[in-house]
């Protein structure tokens, strides 16, 4: 029989996100279901779609209160457990957290070999392999964590990085992540802060005011980059970075910070877009049945969390689909994307359905996992209660249900209906040089991104020729772009191999050799011309990364390829973003070519390109010089009695104005100057 704690139904509300209220499910719910079940009954609640199968990983007494994980090179499982949620250790008391390291040592896909591998942490939340040991975000600071004896316990525990807010253990630094550029992103947890590198004291605090943070874990420099995640960082095979947060399920950071800060006179209304539908546009079908805060976003995302992509080779129809975790509906959402100029738009994988639902109303999926075997890991932290009493009326802050499941904690293995155990463990650790270059090509992203680290770390100068040719021939894009990103980590991607990258039939590789070329644009003009020849290329992605890294040459006039883009991406607001990233002094020659354009075009503008003549012209007001502007005005008035283009007329005196108004100047007055 159950201890009566566990027979009441518990106040649920968002796991990992400030506010909002739980979804509740319309569908009638058998009577009988108790929560919390134990394993065996909790897999037999799990509904998944016809062709997929839930398989349990690892639960108590091994786990508790799981909320991240990660395999390693050898295919062990790192676990964070935030043990301490919701309240931090009373006056006296240790810190409950750990980090644990689970071994599956007979092949039968369950994990029973476990160590603490450290304990006494504070709201532990993310780990990311790393030499031998692992990265590790706990409460206000990122560590660095290694067993040197070989006792399965960390003896090294170094912290790297200081400053993070603290204010809520739903709302702090998290999820680190190894990406393609060779960085290691975490999601700040939205509050701020200023980041301390404490390897090197004497650079300067970072501020993380609406932003992330990334750091080179070799040499340890760190900076701002665009993006306010919540709780999870992902990214797509080609470095597209995603976070989420409450009720935004999937975000594309569209615009990095640093193509930002070099127009000043630049100001955008976002960096991020929402790739799938947000706050009461976002739909979910629940099977649970729960009580809530409010009933004002039923139905909808309130603690959306741990967003990733498959990206394995066993689940070929999930290929590139993204999964973001709802622990307050006790279920996993997946959207399928679709390009949509500079980034994506998505729709729900099923209608009406989730990919992963249950009646147990105790189960909390937060994180999304790939493994090396190709399957989807689910993480699901199990408990009672998810919401932090902050965001509860006071009178429940109290309540004593909070911790309930505190003992409890589950991982999930998604596979195809009758596939077979994939037996072969990763030895990677101990692969040669060679043998992880080809491991480039894997179609499994784990097996690609593990060895991708591992030649990094290792910085073996043997990788460049095997590297260099895999760039040229990969019989894959993403392994091609895995290879160029791999020898620029070993600052080795000369002239010679991005020449070659930037004229790949592929347009993914193309993109991220503009990428991997900006910073030898200004020194290099065979690549500064190879460059700006894909300012016609075919894609949209491409083009608009062309506009962005252009930008490097400031002092050049590139007016006529960034005219071309903007036009050709006009109704793109992204693409003209990036275009207006890169104008620099020549704005108003910019907009000269632009204006020509559309006066030889023999149907009227577009609003699209109203909005790009407007957005043009108010960088050239805000310049402020008087000659640029008196030249736009009297080109207008050479064709003022072409009534095709009397409303681009308009949309570029309205942002002449604006522009002058933004530094204070009114265009009647300037005028009269």
């Amino acid at each position: 029989m159950l201890p009566a704690r566990y027979l009441l139904i518990a106040f649920l509300a968002p796991v990992f996100g400030a506010g909002g209220a739980s979804a509740i499910a319309a569908a009638p719910q058998p009577a009988s279901l108790k929560s919390p079940l134990e394993p065996a009954e909790a897999l037999k609640q799990i509904v998944l779609p016809p062709g997929y199968r839930a398989e349990l990983v690892a639960s108590e007494p091994q786990i508790v209160d799981p909320v991240a994980i990660k395999f390693d090179e050898q295919g062990r499982l790192w676990v964070a457990e935030m043990r301490d949620y919701p309240h931090p250790p009373g006056p006296g008391e240790k810190p409950k957290s750990r980090i644990k390291l689970l071994e599956d040592r007979d092949g039968d896909g369950r994990y029973e070999t476990m160590h603490v591998f450290a304990e006494g942490l504070l709201f532990a939340n993310g780990i990311q392999p790393w030499q031998g040991g692992v990265i590790a975000t706990v409460s206000g600071k990122i560590m660095y964590l290694k067993d040197h004896d070989g006792d399965g316990r960390a003896d090294q525990q170094d912290t790297w990085y200081t400053g993070f807010k603290e204010e809520n253990p739903q709302l702090r630094v998290n999820h680190p992540r190894f990406a393609l550029d060779n960085h290691i992103y975490a999601a700040n947890g939205l509050r701020g802060g200023e980041a301390r590198n404490q390897r090197r004291p004497q650079d300067p605090v970072v501020s993380l005011k609406n932003h992330d943070l990334r750091f080179e874990p070799r040499g340890g420099a760190c900076e701002a980059v665009s993006g306010n995640g919540q709780f999870g960082v992902a990214f797509d095979d080609y470095g597209n970075r995603f976070l989420c947060n409450n009720r935004h399920p999937l975000e594309h950071v569209v615009l990095e910070d640093r193509y930002l800060t070099r127009n000043k006179l630049l100001a955008v209304p976002a960096v991020m877009w929402d790739v799938a539908a947000a706050d009461n546009n976002a739909h979910i079908y629940p099977l649970s049945v729960q009580w809530a805060t409010s009933h004002l976003h039923n139905g909808q995302f309130t603690a959306a969390c741990g967003t990733d992509f498959y990206r394995g080779d066993a689940l070929r129809d999930l290929r590139g689909n993204a999964f973001t975790c709802e622990p307050t509906g006790n279920l996993v959402h997946r959207e399928i994307l679709e390009p949509l100029g500079a980034t994506f738009t998505a729709h729900p994988g099923s209608a009406n359905r989730e990919f992963f639902a249950t009646r147990d109303t105790w189960s909390r999926p937060v994180a999304i996992e790939n493994g090396p075997d190709g399957a989807l890991y689910i993480v699901d932290m199990y408990r009672a209660v998810i919401e932090h009493p902050q965001f509860m009326p006071k009178e429940l802050q109290t309540r004593p249900d909070l911790r309930w499941g505190d003992d409890r904690g589950r991982i999930w293995r998604i596979v195809a209906t009758g596939a077979q155990r994939q037996a072969p463990k990763p030895q990677l650790g101990s692969a040669s040089t060679a043998e992880l270059v080809k491991t480039l090509e894997h179609p499994n992203a784990w097996w690609r991104e593990t060895a991708a680290r591992l030649l990094y770390q290792r910085q073996d100068h043997a990788a460049i020729a095997p590297l260099a040719s895999l760039a040229r021939s990969g019989s894959q894009p993403y392994a091609r772009v895995q290879a160029l990103w791999a020898l620029a980590g070993l600052h080795a991607a000369d002239d010679q191999v991005l020449l070659a990258a930037l004229t790949d039939t592929h347009a993914r590789v193309r993109e991220q050799a503009v990428k991997l070329a900006e910073p030898r644009l200004p020194a290099s003009e065979p690549l500064r011309q190879a460059v700006i020849k894909l300012a016609g290329d075919s894609d949209a992605k491409v083009r608009f990364q062309t506009a962005l890294s252009m930008g490097v040459l400031e002092n050049a006039d590139l007016s006529e390829p960034l005219a071309a883009i903007a036009l050709a991406g006009a109704d793109d607001a992204w693409t003209r973003r990036a275009v207006e990233t890169a104008v620099g002094n020549y704005s108003a020659q910019v907009l000269a070519r632009v204006w020509d354009a559309l006066a030889r075009q023999p149907a009227p503008a577009s609003e699209a390109q109203l909005q790009l003549g407007g957005e043009l012209a108010s960088l050239v007001g805000a310049r402020k010089d008087a000659a640029e502007i008196s030249a736009r005005l009297a080109a207008m008035t050479r064709t003022s009695a072409n009534d095709q283009l009397e409303r681009l007329e308009l949309a570029v005196l309205d942002g002449l104005a604006r522009g002058l108004r933004g530094q204070g100047v009114l265009l009647e007055v300037f005028g009269q100057q």
